[in-house]
């Protein structure tokens, strides 16, 4: 009875340590803290943003002055939770800024783009998208995507063909037939718990509830993808198993996939796997 108690004791202070660290974890990084993290590392950051149903998107552009009014777009789309800082350490790669301009967005209900409050439609984040890929016109684009990120620029790709360049997909959760359910994620359903949560988390669960529904509504139209797709998956990711490696070998044409699996890799590519993920968007932007 002692060792039980001592295991639910540790339990209970799992669950509490993750509850106090969500309520402080906004996922949101300052305009004044994003300047800094730039110019400390001699690069150049413009704070962007537009009005947008009722409130505004909010992104961040980097690029040399010396890029030509033509050169492609790398649009960066973060996973849930997460923000546009997540991509902040390719906005300040040297090799990726002597090839393009690039964008890290807040996706709608994080950072600064209508923080909060969810929009649990993959189609309607992929035209959030395409607002801020309005704002660039002449481009090509090429849409990176992290987690839930990924089904989000390739449904972009679906809808704005003659914008994308090509699309890299990193951990995507793309297959709607096993889309896991953490007990964790519970907490941000439940009213007993949700309000402990910051709007960060409380937005990424209500995404992952309803994420099964909304890609089974674009399970169809994956095959009439037009544009390259390079999906990189690792054989350690606990969170996107392997079956959404099989969904896109089967619903992605071979034509346009670019299947890159890794045993070394986990879940979080774009944070741990820095030179990998750079290579592929520099594949994307057809300069290897």
């Amino acid at each position: 009875m002692k060792l039980l108690g001592r295991i639910l004791l540790g339990i209970g202070i799992l669950v509490f340590g993750f509850v106090i660290y969500n309520m402080q974890s906004g996922f949101r990084t300052s305009d004044k803290k994003t300047q800094a993290y730039f110019t400390k590392r001699n690069a150049q950051a413009k704070i962007k943003t537009i009005p947008y149903l009722n409130g505004k998107l909010h992104w961040i552009e980097s690029g040399r002055d010396t890029l030509s009014k033509a050169a492609p777009l790398v649009l960066f789309v973060h996973g849930a939770p997460g923000s546009a800082r997540d991509f902040y350490s390719y906005q300040v790669d040297s090799i990726l800024l002597d090839r393009a301009l690039m964008v890290s967005m807040n996706r709608p209900g994080y950072g600064y783009s209508h923080y909060g409050k969810a929009m649990t439609s993959i189609a309607e984040q992929a035209e959030a998208v395409n607002a801020v890929m309005e704002q660039y016109p002449g481009r090509k684009v090429v849409l990176v995507g992290h987690s839930y990120g990924g089904p989000i620029a390739a449904k972009a790709a679906m809808l704005y063909p003659e914008r994308i360049q090509s699309v890299v997909m990193l951990a995507p959760v793309n297959d709607p037939d096993n889309e896991p359910i953490f007990w964790f994620s519970y907490i941000g359903k439940w009213t007993a718990t949700r309000w402990m949560l910051s709007g960060a988390w409380r937005v990424s669960g209500a995404e992952k509830f309803s994420h099964a529904t909304e890609l089974d509504k674009m399970r169809k139209d994956w095959f009439n993808l037009t544009v390259p797709v390079t999906h990189m998956h690792g054989a350690k990711d606990m969170l996107a198993p392997a079956s959404n490696i099989e969904f896109s070998e089967k619903n992605i044409h071979p034509q346009q996939l670019n299947m890159m699996v890794d045993p070394k890799w986990g879940h979080l590519i774009p944070f741990m796997n820095h030179d990998d993920t750079r290579k592929a968007i520099l594949a994307a932007l057809g300069k290897p």
